[in-house]
C-alpha cells in the first residue's frame, strides 16, 4: 500500500508543474514513454490510475450517462435553491447537516441558524448562535481611518483590520496599498516616512537583484539560464492572455532567438518575464516552477509596477514556495489535512470517497496549488486572495473553502458519482461557475461548525476524564500513555468511558486549522 501510495505522488509531483492542466501537456505527461516507469513494476491499481480515465479525464470530452444526470441533478438542485433563495432569504445553505452523523452513535442536537439547520456534539444550550456574514468591500474612507492623521501609523488592532477584509475584501482604488500590507512590502507598525523609505530601499535592492542576470554573458550562457528562461517565456505567453493588460501584443520582440510563438510582445509581458527571472535568482533554492506565473500575473496587474510587484510576490510566495517543492510534502500535508477535515465533518461523504477510490483528493489539488486561481473569474480571485491573506479564521482558510465546494455538491456526487473520474471531470467543470460569496459563507459557517465541535469534543473528553480519573485501570492505562479517542484500534474495555469513544479523532493536523500564524501551519 505504501508502494502504491508513493507512486501516486510520483503522478501528482508531474501534475504540480501543469498548473493550468491544459490537455495537450497533461496528456504528454499521460503519454510520454518516462510516465510508465516513475518507479519500475508499478502495481495493477497504480497503472489503471495512470493510464486509463481516472487520470485521462482531466483533459478529456466525454459526457458518460452518470456525469450527464449529475449535471442535470445540480442544474435542477441549484433552480430549486434559487427558487428557496428568493423565499426564504435567511436560509441561503443547504440543509445537508441535517444527516451527517446520522450513521454514527452519537445523538447531537440540532440548532438553526440563519444559514439552516447544524449539529453539533454537546448539549450546552449556552453557547451563542453560530453567525457567519458578509459584507461590502473595504473602502478608502474606512481605510484611512484605520491610521492616524500624524504620521500615518495604525491605530486600531490589527485583528479589526484582518476582520474587515475577510468580510468583504477591498475596493479597486485602495487595493494596491492594502496588498502592500498584506504582502509584507509594509509592516503593520510602519509610519507613513518610513514606508516611503522601503519603498526606496526595495527598489534599488531589485535592481541589485536583477543585475545578477540582466547584465552577466557568463550566467547569461549558462544552460540554466537558458533552460529556466525558456520555460518563463512559455508560461508567461500564455498566463492570463485574455486580461488586457496581457492581451495587445504591440511591440517587437526584444529577443531575436526567443522561442515564443509571435514576433510580438508587449511590456508587461517582458515586466513578468523580468520578475520571474529574478525571483528564480533571489530564491535559488527553489528557482521558477510552473505555475508561479499564474500566482504573480494578479499581483502584477494589481500593483502595475514591475518593481513593487516583484516584493509583493516575493511576500505572496514566501507563503506558497512550499506548495511547488519537488518532494510535494507541503501538497501531501494540506490534502491529508483536508483528508481529515472531511471524515470529521462529514462521514458519510468521506466513505463515499473512500468507496470511489477518490481518497487521493486529486481533484482538489489544482485548487490548493495556485489557491483556486482557475476556478473563479478573475475579479473573484482577488477578493478571494484578499479574505485568504487575512488570516482571521484560519492561516489554513482555503482548505475550508475547498469543503464548502464540496458540501455544495456532496448530494449529487454521493448520489450519481461513482468512479473517481466521473468525480474529477464533475468537480473539473466546475471551473468559472462557482458562486464565490455563497461559498465563503458556507466556508465560514463550516469552519465555526468544526470549531464548535472540536470544543464540545475536548470538553467532553475532559468531563469523562474525571468521571474516570478513580477508576484504577483508567490510570494504569494514562500511565502507559494511551488515549482511547485517538487509539483506532481500542476496543472499549473496562475501564474506557463509552462516551468518549463515540467521538471522533481530534487529530494534530485537524487542530492545526485553529491556528492563525502562518509560520505555523
Amino acid at each position: 500500500m505504501e508502494h502504491i501510495e508513493t507512486v501516486k505522488w510520483n503522478v501528482f509531483e508531474q501534475f504540480s508543474k501543469v498548473a493550468r492542466f491544459s490537455r495537450d501537456t497533461a496528456a504528454n505527461i499521460l503519454e510520454h514513454p518516462l510516465a510508465r516507469p516513475i518507479i519500475p513494476h508499478l502495481p495493477p491499481g497504480v497503472n489503471n490510475l495512470i493510464q486509463s480515465d481516472p487520470a485521462r479525464s482531466v483533459v478529456e470530452e466525454y459526457d458518460a450517462g452518470r456525469i450527464y444526470l449529475a449535471k442535470w441533478a445540480a442544474s435542477v438542485a441549484e433552480q430549486a435553491e434559487e427558487a428557496a433563495r428568493l423565499e426564504y432569504p435567511d436560509q441561503i445553505l443547504s440543509n445537508n447537516w441535517k444527516k451527517r452523523w446520522s450513521d454514527t452513535e452519537l445523538k447531537p442536537w440540532e440548532e438553526e441558524t440563519e444559514v439552516g439547520a447544524f449539529e453539533i456534539l454537546s448539549g450546552d444550550t449556552t453557547l451563542p448562535p453560530l453567525h457567519a456574514s458578509r459584507s461590502d468591500p473595504l473602502n478608502a474612507e474606512t481605510w484611512f481611518s484605520f491610521f492616524d492623521d500624524s504620521e500615518g501609523r495604525l491605530r486600531v488592532e490589527l485583528n479589526e483590520v484582518r476582520e474587515a477584509v475577510f468580510r468583504g475584501g477591498v475596493e479597486d482604488d485602495i487595493r494596491i496599498e492594502v496588498w502592500k500590507f498584506f504582502l509584507g512590502i509594509y509592516p503593520w507598525d510602519s509610519s507613513r516616512v518610513e514606508r516611503e523609505s522601503i519603498l526606496e530601499a526595495k527598489k534599488k535592492e531589485y535592481l541589485d537583484l536583477k543585475r545578477e542576470w540582466w547584465d552577466d554573458p557568463e550566467v547569461q550562457s549558462s544552460s540554466n539560464y537558458k533552460e529556466q528562461k525558456s520555460r518563463i517565456e512559455k508560461d508567461v505567453i500564455r498566463t492570463d492572455r485574455t486580461i488586457s493588460f496581457f492581451a495587445v501584443e504591440d511591440m517587437p520582440h526584444p529577443d531575436p532567438l526567443s522561442s515564443a510563438s509571435s514576433n510580438l510582445t508587449n511590456n508587461n509581458l517582458e515586466s513578468m518575464k523580468a520578475i520571474l527571472m529574478t525571483y528564480n535568482f533571489y530564491n535559488k533554492d527553489l528557482g521558477y516552477v510552473q505555475g508561479m506565473s499564474d500566482l504573480l500575473a494578479p499581483v502584477f496587474v494589481v500593483m502595475r509596477d514591475e518593481v513593487t510587484a516583484f516584493w509583493a510576490f516575493v511576500g505572496f510566495m514566501n507563503r506558497m514556495e512550499a506548495n511547488f517543492y519537488r518532494d510535494q510534502v507541503n501538497m501531501r500535508n494540506q490534502l491529508l489535512t483536508l483528508d481529515h477535515l472531511i471524515q470529521f465533518m462529514d462521514p458519510r461523504l468521506h466513505k463515499h470517497l473512500q468507496k470511489t477510490d477518490s481518497l487521493n483528493l486529486f481533484f482538489c489539488f489544482r485548487w490548493i496549488l495556485i489557491w483556486f486561481k482557475r476556478e473563479f473569474k478573475w475579479d473573484e480571485v482577488l477578493y478571494l486572495w484578499e479574505v485568504l491573506w487575512s488570516d482571521h479564521l484560519s492561516s489554513q482558510f482555503h482548505l475550508f473553502v475547498a469543503l464548502a465546494i464540496l458540501d455544495k455538491h456532496r448530494m449529487i456526487i454521493m448520489e450519481y458519482l461513482h468512479q473517481f473520474d466521473e468525480i474529477l471531470k464533475y468537480v473539473n467543470d466546475l471551473s468559472m461557475s462557482i458562486p464565490l460569496d455563497e461559498t465563503l459563507l458556507r466556508a465560514e459557517t463550516l469552519f465555526l461548525q468544526f470549531q464548535r465541535m472540536v470544543t464540545a469534543i475536548d470538553k467532553k473528553r475532559l468531563g469523562d476524564t474525571n468521571e474516570t480519573s478513580q477508576d484504577s485501570n483508567e490510570g494504569v492505562r494514562r500511565r502507559k500513555g494511551k488515549d482511547p479517542v485517538n487509539n483506532d484500534n481500542n476496543d472499549g474495555g473496562e475501564g474506557t468511558s463509552n462516551n468518549t469513544m463515540r467521538f471522533p479523532v481530534v487529530s494534530d493536523l485537524l487542530r492545526g486549522l485553529l491556528n492563525k500564524d502562518t509560520s505555523q501551519p
